[in-house]
């Protein structure tokens, strides 16, 4: 594990006075310093070879913003080796189209390149959770598919606090966080704004395409099932569990929206729903100790499993999954 739990990449030199603030809430920084003169394939290598396992900010000047675009888009593609990237500080008066588009977090800088980086990523650790630096690793490497890697790092990219929903009411938005967080409690500290995540799927047409018989759409069948559950919904944690239950069983009262029998059959795919787009966050599948997305692999031999006994993991999975078993051949 990294004494640091951040990272900085710069295209601009050497940060100064980084780790001199008085407010350790962020803790050190590993600084990386790149020439942007190199062009964005031998930064990409540059970037991959400082095998970055933490979370990394990117830094860049006046005179690097079409540089930094190309490097966003690059290593959100699933660019080899490289894994991380959490945000970006810029040197400017507007954040560059091409980063705004792809929804990183990123910061102009005011009067202090440090302070700007330290406020960033304090944001950052506080708006989701951190993917653990042997997961990243794995994530990283050669035993992951580009295109899974590409995915994974756009779904470790923080939730916007202030998201403005696409497909639901603010008040819809909000009930559906406040079912999911009685439905996928995830614990003490930063976590996964899985409704805001939900939003964004439904008003995509990206859910699983199945729905009951006499359902309708996901948009529509949403609206109409939180508009029905706010009906009946109650203050506090075991009000609002006792609701779910009722919900769940059918047994919810009557309303003017949905019956009881459909507000049950909605909820169901809530329910899945919600726990699809947790379980699809990389730091989600760290909790639960899958490594199956690492089995396509760029690499030049196939990357399957040698070792499948219980309670043993292969070389280039993490140690907390067991401990390190025999296997012939090559496993990593």
């Amino acid at each position: 594990m990294s004494d640091t739990p951040f990272a900085v990449v710069s295209l601009r030199g050497d940060v100064p006075q980084l780790d001199d603030a008085s407010d350790d809430s962020v803790g050190a920084f590993r600084q990386i310093t790149v020439d942007p003169a190199l062009g964005a394939d031998a930064l990409i290598e540059a970037i991959a070879a400082a095998e970055i396992t933490t979370p990394w900010i990117l830094v860049a000047g006046h005179d690097d913003h079409g540089l930094a675009e190309d490097l966003v888009e690059r290593i959100l593609d699933g660019a080899l080796g490289v894994f991380g990237l959490a945000g970006l500080v810029v040197e400017g008066a507007v954040i560059p189209d091409g980063i705004r588009e792809h929804e990183v977090p990123a910061t102009l800088v005011t009067e202090d390149v440090a302070a700007s980086v330290r406020d960033l990523a304090a944001d950052i650790a506080a708006w989701g959770p951190r993917v653990p630096e042997a997961w990243a690793q794995v994530i990283a490497s050669s035993r992951t598919d580009a295109a899974v890697r590409a995915t994974l790092a756009r779904r470790a990219l923080v939730d916007d606090p202030a998201y403005r929903p696409t497909a639901l009411t603010p008040a819809q938005l909000a009930l559906l966080r406040d079912v999911a967080r009685r439905i996928i409690p995830q614990g003490a500290g930063a976590t996964i704004d899985l409704a805001a995540r939900l939003d964004r799927m439904i008003e995509a047409g990206e859910s699983d395409g199945w729905r009951p018989t006499g359902m309708s759409t996901d948009v529509e069948a949403y609206r109409a099932g939180l508009d029905a559950l706010a009906a009946i919904w109650m203050r506090g944690p075991a009000a609002q569990d006792a609701v779910i239950r009722q919900v769940i069983d059918g047994e919810a009262p009557s309303g003017t929206v949905l019956t009881p029998d459909q507000l049950s059959l909605w909820f169901e795919d809530a329910r899945n729903d919600l726990a699809r787009v947790w379980l699809s966050h990389p730091a989600s599948l760290a909790r639960v100790g899958y490594t199956g997305f690492a089995t396509g692999g760029t690499g030049p031999e196939p990357a399957g499993y040698l070792v499948l006994a219980a309670g043993e993991r292969e070389e280039w999975e993490p140690e907390e999954l067991g401990r390190l078993g025999a296997a012939k051949g090559r496993t990593a």
